[in-house]
């Protein structure tokens, strides 16, 4: 086995730190799918799928810098001018998605948080989505309604004015 010169050593070196960053975009791309958890329920299978689709698009560059780095270091020269030219346009498919992705996760959060939510100003219930307000069953707790959605959890306390109502409310007092 020959020497490996400084230029085929620097291209190492590039080509695994790059797949080091792919393989720590692969954990924070947990982070994304985690929080599908606040996109709209109708909407989540959607934008699960794309995850999972970006998912394995990391996936593959990671495998194809690997193999990169292997023919790199067995100075095997069978990469032409069209497998650079793959990778760029790979490239650029890759940085597209990660923006398409990215816009749709933010519109879906947006969407998430500025809807109207019917909700019954005497109770506090509110209406179920494409629920007919008529029906007693469409309604249901704010707490239950919003803990489905998210990872938000209630605790329940009185605040000041509700305190004092209820204080003049008890007999004797």
């Amino acid at each position: 086995m020959t020497a490996i010169d400084w230029q085929t050593l620097l291209s190492l070196v590039l080509i695994l730190a790059g797949a080091g960053v792919l393989c720590a975009g692969l954990f924070k791309l947990r982070e994304l799918f985690d929080a599908v958890s606040y996109v709209a329920e109708g909407r989540r299978r959607g934008v699960t799928r794309f995850l999972q689709a970006f998912r394995v698009l990391v996936v593959f560059f990671l495998a194809g810098y690997l193999a990169v780095a292997l023919a790199f270091a067995r100075e095997h020269l069978i990469l032409g001018k069209v497998f650079v030219s793959l990778v760029f346009f790979l490239g650029a498919v890759f940085v597209f998605l990660a923006l398409v992705l990215h816009a749709r996760m933010l519109a879906e959060f947006k969407s998430t948080l500025h809807g109207l939510v019917p909700i019954c100003m005497r109770c506090k219930k509110i209406r179920l989505e494409a629920a007919d307000p008529a029906d007693p069953a469409s309604w249901t707790e704010i707490e239950s309604y919003v803990s489905k959605r998210t990872e938000a959890r209630f605790s329940h306390g009185l605040c000041p004015d509700c305190l004092e109502e209820m204080r003049r409310q008890i007999p004797g007092r």
